[in-house]
């Protein structure tokens, strides 16, 4: 099973067990057998069928939609494979409790830093710091700095055309934030498949539970993919030398185009084909099966009263591409 991405505008119904993908023209795209969808991605205008919909429902498959310009707007989940009473229970009592909810939270922002420091240390860059809080609130501003400056190291390594500088996101305002924005709206909408069928509630969440989003506790969890399929990815794209054929400037905006999308979807996708062992883990596996987990050790943590032990992924960039990011670093701090 695997995602499928539909860029074009186009009209979906349901011939069968099969999805029909047809063009603005009436002209046929693809025929997608549904027992092979993991995740629909429809990212520009289309209209679908109530068949499309009972497709999903029945095969278990979510269908996430996007924009024009590729932010992640939401997904239509079919229900639950195996709805339980119970785990809903136990989900709303945790974040209920203030004392277990910020175990939690904290346990999650934990293993992100360990990630970020993965990625860094083939560099020889780790964090400064670390996030802390008594309150989501305060674990979250803190987390906004330790991001201020895991971005200036990242600037470190990333050339002048890929540097982040500061995070602007509506509109995104240089191509990083561009690549960084599409690729998070990618994971948060993947997280909130793999939520679904781990079978908890993906709007009960412990960091972000007090925001306004859709689907909080996928934003907390993909926090533990973004320095793999974010920042990785970007530092993947820097290495190519492609960037200007990705990048359109709509008035005081930068946003991907489609080749732009289709780059970072292939660098995602490619990267969850990878074998990694995680540091905390004794075995390998690809990276699709150990972020598919993410969400399976929150759900076994919650059934127990444990701590989540999440797997922290090291860095999976290439030999190849850390080569040319470090043949091009103009400064290295001391």
């Amino acid at each position: 099973m695997k995602d499928y991405y539909i860029f074009q505008n186009c009209q979906l119904d349901a011939d069968e067990h099969v999805l029909r993908v047809t063009n603005a023209e009436g002209g046929e795209i693809r025929r997608l057998p549904v027992e092979e969808i993991a995740g629909l991605h429809l990212l520009t205008g289309y209209t679908l069928t109530s068949g499309v919909l009972e497709l999903a429902s029945v095969h278990n498959f979510p269908i996430h939609v996007y924009s024009y310009n590729g932010a992640y707007h939401g997904t239509f989940f079919p229900p639950p494979v195996e709805p339980t009473a119970s785990l809903l229970i136990t989900q709303v009592r945790s974040r209920l409790d203030e004392e277990r909810r910020m175990k939690i939270a904290r346990a999650i922002m934990g293993h992100t830093e360990a990630g970020i420091d993965a990625l860094l240390k083939p560099f020889g860059l780790r964090l400064p710091q670390k996030a802390y809080g008594n309150t989501a609130e305060e674990l979250l501003l803190s987390e906004a700095r330790v991001r201020k400056e895991y971005y200036a190291l990242l600037d470190t390594i990333l050339p002048e055309f890929w540097s982040i500088v500061t995070r602007e996101r509506h509109p995104p305002r240089r191509p990083a934030d561009a690549v960084l924005s599409f690729a998070n709206g990618i994971i948060y909408a993947k997280m909130a498949g793999f939520i679904h069928r781990a079978g908890l509630d993906p709007r009960i969440g412990y960091m972000h539970g007090d925001a306004r989003a859709r689907n909080p506790l996928a934003l907390d969890l993909a926090e533990l993919l973004k320095p793999t399929l974010s920042e990785g990815v970007l530092l993947d794209i820097a290495a190519t030398g492609t960037e200007r054929s990705m990048v359109t400037q709509v008035g005081e905006g930068v946003y991907l185009n489609e080749t732009g999308r289709k780059t970072v979807i292939r660098f995602i996708e490619d990267t969850l084909q990878r074998s990694v062992r995680p540091l905390n883990a004794e075995r390998e596996d690809k990276v699709l099966s150990w972020a598919s987990s993410i969400p399976r050790k929150l759900h076994r943590a919650l059934v127990t009263g444990e701590l989540p032990q999440f797997p922290v992924i090291p860095c999976t960039l290439s030999s190849h591409t850390m080569q040319i990011l470090k043949n091009g670093r103009t400064y290295v701090p001391s």
